[in-house]
């Protein structure tokens, strides 16, 4: 089997078919800009049965475990072959540009190892993307650039170098929403403790920005929370999100 430049791992329960087929669509039409590397689109979660016979796609049916997040991203990392590796939720919008500005930033940053980059909500609100855990936590600037506190990247959305997760892998026994369940750490930060604690540092492009598809979520300068049984108007959606949905839906 021919190993493949990129390897893009979507992560769904099957909930909202039409956001996972967005997120499909969102991928295939950044690729157009790949400037022909070689690529492939796996998801792994539930409901997966109308996605078959879809060129270029790569199922895995995951019932049993359905609430553990790592273990799915483990399992598509086991059956993935992509030099570098695109981990999402199925709400997950990436922007026509993505693959591009990924291009460009890691020929421009050949050290970085695991990476994140700008995530907003539909209304323009940023979601956890460039954040700190300890001392407290809280989204910071998006041109920060200290190294002395633990930044991680809300696990709906990462990118990184094969090299380190083979080193490396979620803890597939962490359930979804952790520490309401007695855990110390929710997955994706106990993920960063132990990149940390490797001496590995979780970069940020700032360049670059894929849409979180969540209207229930509200942010401000410093942190971000779902909001009570309600929802952001799709009235008050940015143009820029509106128009690249339709592209997608095209």
């Amino acid at each position: 089997m021919e190993n493949k430049f990129l390897s893009f791992c979507i992560i769904t329960l099957g909930k909202d078919l039409d956001k996972l087929n967005l997120c499909i669509s969102s991928i295939e039409s950044s690729l157009r800009k790949s400037m022909g590397r070689s690529y492939e689109i796996i998801v792994v979660g539930e409901n997966l049965s109308s996605l078959e016979g879809q060129e270029g796609l790569i199922l895995i049916e995951e019932i049993e475990k359905r609430e553990y997040l790592g273990y799915k991203r483990n399992l598509a990392l086991e059956k993935s072959t992509g030099e570098y590796l695109v981990f999402c939720d199925d709400d997950i919008i990436f922007t026509e540009d993505w693959v591009e500005n990924f291009i460009n930033y890691i020929s421009a940053n050949p050290d970085w190892q695991i990476a994140g980059n700008r995530i907003l909500l539909p209304y323009g609100g940023r979601y956890w993307d460039r954040a700190t855990y300890f001392p407290r936590h809280i989204m910071v600037d998006y041109d920060y650039e200290s190294k002395d506190d633990l930044f991680y990247q809300g696990g709906c959305f990462v990118f990184a170098k094969r090299s380190l997760m083979e080193r490396i892998k979620w803890d597939g026994d962490i359930p979804f929403y952790a520490t309401s369940k007695g855990y110390q750490y929710n997955e994706d930060v106990e993920f960063s403790v132990r990149l940390k604690r490797m001496g590995v540092q979780l970069e940020f492009d700032k360049n670059n920005l894929v849409w979180h598809y969540d209207r229930s979520y509200i942010s401000n300068e410093t942190s971000c929370g779902q909001m009570s049984g309600n929802e952001i108007p799709a009235g008050q959606d940015k143009k820029e999100f509106k128009e690249l949905i339709k592209k997608c839906k095209n």
